[in-house]
């Protein structure tokens, strides 16, 4: 089943893909990806009844902080994909270059790592440090899920030895600090 869905990705990539086609699926991803997805993610927190909390005048920096530095990678990473990849974060409308510079220098997956920090904040700020920490959870669970069984083969499908080595020098997840000159 994975095979075939990476097939259908191949395909996407060979696609000529209009502009309106890019933004098309940009706009429909993020209204998913960040507010349907994370309201899924609270409303499943909320179902477990649990919470503890720290108090407002802590906790609302700390989730603002996490939402604007989340949104921060969001937007880097997407305009790298646009400008230099030529395509977009969407399967069907991929970038037609691999992408090495940007965010990308630090990490293989900084919109995943951006969303990371935007649904602990969506969490926190809709619920308790509770929320926000279960948003995490389940957002870095499904993306690395996802990025692991599905976009590496993919991209080593369609981009070969060139990700094979960027995929060896550049952390999955977490952005190194210092980056391996290439």
């Amino acid at each position: 089943m994975l095979k075939k869905y990476i097939e259908i990705l191949i395909q996407f990539h060979e696609a000529k893909t209009s502009n309106i086609s890019k933004s098309v699926s940009l706009t429909s991803g993020a209204i998913f990806f960040l507010i349907v997805l994370p309201g899924i993610f609270y409303f499943i927190t909320e179902l477990t009844r649990i919470s503890f909390d720290i108090t407002t005048v802590i906790k609302l920096p700390i989730a603002i902080i996490s939402v604007g530095i989340g949104l921060f990678f969001l937007a880097w990473a997407s305009w790298s994909q646009v400008k230099i990849g030529g395509g977009t974060p969407a399967p069907n409308a991929p970038t037609q270059r691999l992408v090495v510079v940007g965010p990308y220098k630090y990490t293989r997956n900084p919109i995943e790592f951006g969303a990371i920090l935007y649904y602990f904040g969506f969490g926190c700020i809709l619920g308790t440090l509770f929320h926000g920490l279960v948003c995490m959870f389940l957002c870095s669970i499904i993306g690395s899920a996802y990025h692991k069984l599905v976009e590496e083969r993919e991209l080593l499908q369609r981009f070969g030895n060139d990700y094979a080595e960027y995929k060896e020098q550049t952390p999955f997840l977490f952005p190194r600090l210092i980056s391996k000159d290439r």
